[in-house]
């Protein structure tokens, strides 16, 4: 049977963890502090694996319907969604930590280690941070 709105906002906590099945390995966990998270059951190349969707409050039955659909159609196409959002927040902190000013600091840096000389390192530092300056001046 499917969830519905109604049965989601009514569900109290209990003293241990318990699920409320949607369909399609759909379900939301309860708390015991009362907090409802999403999570999918699916199985990849012969083992059961979970997929946490998200927070009620945040993410609707609506959405994690949606979610699942399109978790459903990455297992049909041969990949595993957990490791592809794996892949997504792995490649999300990789382009936050490459700025331009991050890899000019870190190539400075590298000057710094290998005994540049002190003009060299001046001019670099120069250009390369007053450059990041209008790079991000640029961008707003």
């Amino acid at each position: 049977m499917s969830l519905t709105q109604m049965a989601i906002k009514n569900a109290a906590s209990h003293d241990k963890p318990y699920k409320l099945s949607d369909s399609g390995g759909l379900y939301l966990l309860v708390q015991p502090n009362g907090s409802k998270l999403w999570r999918l059951k699916y199985h990849f190349l012969g083992k059961e694996k979970l997929l946490s969707i998200g927070p009620f409050p945040v993410i609707g039955l609506a959405d994690a319907r949606s979610k699942r659909d399109r978790a459903k159609n990455k297992l049909l196409d041969g990949a595993d969604p957990c490791a592809q959002k794996r892949l997504d927040n792995i490649a999300a902190k990789t382009a936050a930590n490459s700025t331009f000013e991050l890899v000019a600091k870190e190539y400075i840096a590298n000057l710094e280690a290998n005994d540049a000389a002190p003009s060299t390192l001046k001019k670099n530092r120069w250009l390369l941070l007053n450059l990041a300056a209008s790079i991000v001046l640029a961008k707003l």
